[in-house]
């Protein structure tokens, strides 16, 4: 009861008006996290849930659904948990399949500006069917000559997700290998924003309180909350690609019987042409 109230209170004094100046300190888990997308670790119970506030369809609105969001790390990886409550779960939208293409779907997403310069920022977020997209975004999320995000943008992370009667549940795990940033004695500062996104209702519930005052507020890196991680420095990426030598040798020969040479066939495997979207068209995508 004492610990409600002094997060009740805490979260009025940092959180009751637009985007807190104040720094805020993520919580370092006390335990190991098992990445299967309940969030029911021990760890995760030490980690009070984001004051959320409804971004669209009315700012600060009344949310129609209930959304839990907690944020922790260890030495290695930043881990976010997502529960997505649904009292209509038969709505839940999934429809993609492939990385990095939306399609209409419910999302869960974190965007990290990690070197905290207003300016730029890490888009992940993820579906119901647990299919993962990682944009990076720049120019503060403003169009300037084209979209304010670049869709190729890959990194290493993982994500698992539960769809129940209840709702859908997601984990996501960031290494600090894949993520860019600097230290200074092992305090690390960056800018966090994350939100659920319900489909249907087109209804966003989103950390910090930020206003709908711009195309792409709820991922505007100089909107983004301050936060702290202490005991955390830069890593460089290390991958380990596995692979193996193989060789298969051919005889040729000439059936009289059909008068053509032997063929060998294949498939060639390409990324989508690239694409310019408008303003209009984005929003459509990325609700």
């Amino acid at each position: 009861m004492i610990r409600s109230l002094a997060y009740v209170l805490l979260s009025l004094l940092l959180f009751a008006s637009p985007v807190s100046a104040q720094t805020v300190s993520l919580t370092r888990l006390s335990g190991p996290i098992v990445l299967d997308g309940l969030s029911n670790d021990a760890a995760w119970q030490q980690v009070q849930p984001l004051p959320l506030t409804m971004y669209q369809p009315q700012h600060q609105g009344e949310m129609t659904e209930r959304t839990e969001i907690r944020i922790g790390y260890d030495d290695t990886y930043l881990y976010v948990s997502g529960q997505m409550y649904d009292s209509t779960p038969q709505g839940i939208r999934a429809n993609s399949l492939y990385r990095d293409r939306y399609s209409g779907d419910d999302t869960f997403a974190l965007i990290l500006d990690t070197f905290n310069d207003n300016e730029t920022g890490l888009w992940f977020f993820i579906t119901p069917t647990g299919v993962r997209l990682d944009w990076s975004v720049f120019n503060d999320a403003e169009f300037i000559n084209g979209p304010p995000f670049n869709e190729s943008w890959n990194t290493y992370w993982d994500a698992e997700t539960v769809v129940t009667d209840e709702g859908w549940f997601a984990e996501v795990r960031i290494p600090f290998s894949s993520l860019g940033f600097q230290d200074v004695d092992g305090r690390v500062e960056m800018g966090l924003i994350a939100y659920r996104y319900i489909a249907r209702k087109s209804e966003r519930h989103i950390f910090p309180n930020i206003p709908p005052n711009w195309n792409l507020g709820y991922c505007k890196p100089s909107e983004a909350q301050d936060v702290v991680l202490d005991g955390v420095y830069s890593q460089k990426p290390v991958y380990i690609t596995p692979y193996a030598i193989g060789g298969a040798g051919q005889n040729a020969r000439l059936n009289s019987a059909i008068s053509s040479s032997p063929v060998t066939s294949f498939t060639r495997t390409s990324r989508s042409p690239s694409r310019t979207f408008s303003v209009a068209t984005i929003n459509a995508l990325i609700g």
